[in-house]
């Protein structure tokens, strides 16, 4: 028997995002004995890195997999590329991007592979919704729960929270 292992993936885009993400969560299900365990609300955020470029929509969601962090790490780069994730311009627009921010209680620091990820504490748009699905998961390099470190974000992309699955419309202005 396998061990599964909970594992928080940041999803975005920013071409044909309303296509492509629903397309991206029935691929990283059907492909890769994973389950989808937990899903956040999905956020209509500005970009980082280049800023002439259409606005984003980025979710968190948590996976049960029995596949190891490299081997995940291949399955995302894959179906980013089954879903034509072109990467000439860094930080540009991009039809999936996807990046691993924890892997259980792992930390990882390899060439192609770093966990938790580190931008994860940084930019909003990956710890907020992280913290909706997974208040109280505890940060493996810094020992406290996720709630409690919203003190290192830089980066305040998020402009608006949207509806279930991105429905078009503002959500509960109290909602996270």
């Amino acid at each position: 028997m396998h061990r599964v292992t909970t594992a928080f993936i940041s999803v975005g885009s920013n071409i044909e995002p309303f296509e492509n993400i629903p397309r991206c969560l029935a691929m990283l299900t059907d492909t890769m004995d994973s389950r989808l365990i937990a899903e956040s609300g999905w956020y209509l955020t500005r970009p980082w890195g280049v800023d002439e470029q259409a606005n984003f929509i980025n979710l968190v969601i948590g996976l049960g997999t029995v596949l190891s962090a490299q081997a995940l790490l291949r399955e995302t780069q894959a179906i980013e590329s089954r879903l034509n994730r072109i990467r000439t311009i860094k930080n540009g627009p991009r039809t999936i991007d996807l990046d691993i921010l924890l892997f259980g209680e792992h930390q990882i620091g390899s060439s192609d592979l770093t966990i938790p990820h580190p931008a994860l504490l940084e930019r909003d748009f990956m710890l907020k919704p992280l913290i909706e699905i997974a208040p109280d998961w505890v940060h493996p390099a810094h020992d406290l729960p996720l709630h409690q470190l919203t003190g290192f974000i830089r980066y305040n992309q998020i402009i608006e929270r949207l509806n279930s699955r991105g429905a078009l419309g503002k959500a509960d202005p109290e909602s996270p």
